[in-house]
């Protein structure tokens, strides 16, 4: 397998080749937009099950769960990816259209728009090179724009929570990420019973409370780690066990390790 991680301002750029990880569910802050070269990549989300194949776009928003891997058997497939900052994207789309938008929504994980699909390719290869800024951020621009003008929703729909107390479970959460809660205690703030948050928070964010979660803390300690927090530390500040801990759940969610994502970042920092 091979495999490129770039980090740019507001974005980030995977290229996988020869890829057979399957993915654990998890989610992103920002938009993971992708294309596939070879192969077939399948993934579940939001209730449905999708296969990409090449010159179809994957567009998984913020916050979606999904897992994923080849979609035939444990046949390789090679991929493309860059993650975009949700906010980087709102701009955008706001700028264009001459006045602040709404966060856009796509209802589709899959596109099926071959010129928009090679566009994608065209604009991952130009950003993995040296070409002037200038040219990287006007073709940047204005693919992400065509991509939410045609395909994602002028308005977003509010995420259906099945039940009120959910959302103070989510703002529990997202303040006391590293802290070790209790269902029956989520539970008791939601006000229903440990069956009925569960299905409720399934039902809600497409994931039950613990693997949401682990999600706030893998970004957690990637945003530390970025800013120069040893991994060792970033663990152990984002709830993890330890430095082992935090490798096993980035590699299974990202199907990189943090020291293969810190490296391809431009940070050459030994972290394995």
């Amino acid at each position: 397998m091979s495999l490129r991680y770039r980090r740019l301002d507001g974005i980030d750029l995977l290229r996988l080749a020869g890829s057979t990880h399957r993915y654990t569910r998890h989610s992103h802050e920002g938009y993971a937009i992708g294309i596939v070269e070879a192969g077939a990549h399948g993934f579940a989300a939001r209730g449905r099950r999708w296969t990409a194949v090449p010159g179809r776009i994957i567009v998984v928003n913020p916050d979606d769960a999904h897992d994923g891997g080849p979609e035939t058997g444990g046949e390789a497939y090679s991929y493309r990816m860059i993650y975009v900052d949700a906010g980087m994207l709102t701009v955008a789309l706001g700028e264009a259209a001459g006045h602040p938008v709404p966060q856009p929504l796509f209802a589709e994980a899959v596109v099926d728009d071959a010129a928009l699909g090679r566009r994608l390719l065209d604009l991952h290869r130009l950003l993995e090179g040296s070409e002037a800024q200038l040219e990287r951020d006007t073709r940047l621009l204005t693919t992400l724009v065509d991509l939410a003008r045609r395909h994602g929703r002028a308005t977003v729909e509010g995420r259906p929570i099945g039940h009120h107390g959910v959302a103070r479970v989510l703002d529990y959460l997202a303040e006391n990420f590293a802290e070790d809660c209790a269902l029956a205690d989520l539970a008791a703030l939601a006000g229903v019973n440990r069956f009925n948050l569960l299905r409720a928070f399934q039902r809600s964010m497409g994931l039950p409370p613990h693997l949401y979660q682990t999600q706030l803390r893998l970004r957690h300690a990637r945003r530390l780690m970025l800013a120069g927090e040893t991994p060792a530390m970033a663990a152990v500040d984002a709830g993890f066990t330890d430095q082992s801990h935090l490798i096993r759940k980035f590699k299974a969610a990202y199907g990189v390790t943090p020291g293969e994502y810190l490296g391809r970042a431009g940070r050459r920092r030994r972290l394995q």
